[in-house]
């Protein structure tokens, strides 16, 4: 059994996609692959058991069937944190390790997705750096293109403390301006320094998109009309705080977008729901009329009301894009597609020794 770990420089860089992507084609090429997640922060409990909602969702979507305490067997919640710090012994080294060799049975290969950064975990005693050690695992690092210099860091320092297990690394997220970049300047300076690029993925519009039912889960909202349109993807979002006529302009020129604009503008509103609009977020906890209320119905349009303020809002369903869920079908053959195309399998499966 190969165990392959997944980790970043920094939180929020796509290790889902690289962790789904690898799993379906490892099983595309015949292999049997398992999924683990060492540490959970989404509690959930599932056929009573407590486990971690993304740490689920990606092992049913590789089929993976193993016990459930075994695919995440240890989740921060309040009271873990609370435990931990009073400095009662959980056994977290334990509990990981016997977790990780039952997900293990009968594998080819075993997917591990990190939290980040090698330091991640110390404070339970037992860091992903000694989860990597103790169970040799191969690791590949992954990172999304914003502070390269930040990228390289936390590239040159993995191949620092890992030598032989890095296998390599992989940009995420990178934007078009920056692919010729990131393939002419950056990987040769990573190749100078012993580190093999295994791909540069490019920022994709689908993989970046939010759910409408995710956008309301973190914003506490409440979905007024078309909760069967919840699971459609944003790309977009756009504020309304414009005359009508900028605000029909404004908004013609963006589909599959999310408006955020005041429970009180009505008149932007409607606007809105005359273009290409997936979603309409009202802040302040202000509701449409009547008016408004029926057209967003005739169209098939979600409306939202949150309590935060539009420029509250706005900024934390930006950093939301940043974060790549992959809780829909299409998403998940979307990163398939992106991964088996991007990532350079012919060197991983050399490095890894395995033939395809």
């Amino acid at each position: 059994m190969i165990p392959i770990f997944v980790a970043s420089v920094s939180p929020f860089s796509g290790k889902n996609v690289i962790c789904l992507g690898l799993g379906l084609q490892f099983k595309k090429d015949g292999y049997k692959v398992g999924y683990f997640k060492p540490v959970g922060f989404s509690p959930v409990f599932v056929e009573g058991v407590l486990t971690d909602e993304d740490a689920i969702f990606l092992s049913r979507a590789l089929g993976v069937d193993v016990p459930l305490q075994s695919i995440c067997p240890v989740i921060l919640t309040d009271d873990t944190i609370r435990r931990l710090m009073s400095g009662e012994e959980l056994n977290i080294r334990h509990k990981t390790l016997t977790a990780f060799s039952r997900a293990s049975q009968e594998k080819d290969i075993m997917i591990t997705r990190g939290l980040g950064r090698l330091s991640a975990g110390t404070c339970l005693r037992f860091s992903e750096l000694d989860f990597i050690r103790e169970s040799g695992a191969k690791v590949i690092f992954t990172d999304k293109f914003q502070s390269h210099i930040d990228m390289l860091d936390g590239f040159l320092y993995a191949s620092k403390m890992l030598g032989e297990q890095l296998l390599g690394v992989v940009f995420n997220h990178v934007p078009p301006a920056k692919l010729n970049y990131a393939r002419e300047t950056l990987v040769p300076f990573l190749k100078r320094n012993g580190i093999t690029t295994l791909g540069i993925i490019p920022k994709d519009p689908i993989l970046s998109a939010v759910p409408i039912r995710e956008i309301v889960n973190i914003l506490n909202g409440k979905i007024l009309c078309c909760e069967d349109k919840a699971d459609e993807l944003i790309e977009h979002f756009m504020i309304g705080a414009m005359s009508v006529e900028s605000a029909l302009n404004y908004f013609r020129k963006v589909s599959n977008k999310a408006v955020i604009t005041g429970g009180d503008r009505s008149d932007i509103q409607l606007a809105a729901l005359e273009t290409p609009t997936k979603c309409l977020i009202l802040t302040g906890e202000l509701y449409p009329n009547a008016a408004i209320l029926g057209r967003a119905q005739e169209v098939g349009v979600p409306i939202v009301v949150v309590r935060s303020d539009t420029a509250s809002t706005l900024e934390v369903c930006e950093n939301l894009s940043g974060y790549v869920s992959l809780h829909s079908w299409s998403k998940i053959q979307c990163a398939a597609e992106v991964v088996a195309r991007e990532i350079n399998f012919k060197t991983l499966y050399d490095r890894l020794g395995l033939s395809k």
